[in-house]
């Protein structure tokens, strides 16, 4: 259980808030996720050829997708559409994450990309913790790899990051000492997230709880997965080394919850550029 000295300590104090109640109920996660990420290769065609998502195939409300109904969607990246769903199995309502990736993108990419969002299952779904969005499930459907997440109320504090719509001082410490501590709970545990930023931390304003989400860039420290090389994440927020390509840690989440902080607290950016090179040497100076 967090307490002052915890990361989330500082920002705790400055809120005026004191720690998280001891007996605070930890969400417990049912079974264990069948994900090895050696899994079964996804079906096969009649041509032989591994099921492949078709392009530009889109998704609408009340369609079903394996056994999830579609209801509107809630978000959409460069990679991925998330929609409001119902599992008709558990008559639960989710968050359910496709990704959309289309024939366009040459196999090795593909295949990454799909390792990349079920490691996201991997990571997220082993950090059982009242600030961390819980997977439910994680798979593949006709070439589409999807991911059924737990569904929060609330809006992404990037609805909040700009100036004429920011939240006060104290709530936004508040709410950053819970993802500081949210962090270090994931840390300790071997998980970096790697793509910290306001998008990324829903707020329920009628409970007043954070929870942070899409582990979707996250991996194990241990994994290799990664290939060496690859910019990850959303470059405004990134720590030096993330921007360069080397090995993340722990402080490299805490960058960019800094960022994060300074641009919820001023509706502006702390690094800003036209371009990516000029962005790297800002943050890196």
């Amino acid at each position: 259980m967090p307490d002052e000295s915890s990361r989330g300590g500082w920002l705790r104090n400055l809120s005026g808030k004191a720690g998280k109640a001891a007996g605070d109920p930890v969400p417990k996660i049912g079974k264990p996720l069948e994900l090895a990420l050696a899994e079964k290769p996804a079906p096969a065609t009649a041509q032989g050829q591994p099921a492949r998502p078709v392009r530009g195939q889109l998704f609408r409300p009340g369609q079903l997708f394996h056994h999830f109904r579609l209801q509107n969607q809630l978000g959409r990246g460069a990679t991925a559409i998330v929609y409001k769903a119902l599992d008709e199995r558990s008559s639960n309502v989710i968050a359910l994450k496709i990704l959309t990736l289309t024939d366009d993108w040459p196999d090795e990419l593909l295949d990454e990309a799909k390792l990349r969002l079920l490691r996201e299952a991997d990571a997220a779904g082993s950090l059982a913790h009242p600030d961390i969005v819980e997977i439910r499930e994680a798979g593949e459907h006709e070439g589409h790899v999807y991911l059924a997440m737990e569904y929060v109320e609330g809006v992404n504090l990037g609805m909040h990051a700009t100036e004429g719509r920011m939240l006060p001082p104290r709530l936004v410490a508040e709410m950053c000492a819970r993802v500081a501590d949210a962090l270090y709970f994931a840390h300790q545990r071997g998980v970096i997230h790697r793509d910290i930023k306001p998008a990324n931390i829903v707020f329920d304003q009628r409970n007043r709880r954070v929870r942070v989400m899409d582990f979707g860039v996250a991996r194990l420290e241990n994994s290799r997965a990664t290939r060496t090389g690859v910019i990850l994440g959303s470059p405004s927020y990134m720590a030096p080394e993330q921007l360069d390509a080397r090995p993340v840690t722990a402080q490299s989440d805490l960058f960019s919850l800094g960022v994060t902080v300074f641009q919820l607290l001023t509706g502006m950016l702390p690094f800003r550029s036209d371009s990516i090179p000029g962005l790297m040497q800002k943050i890196s100076v």
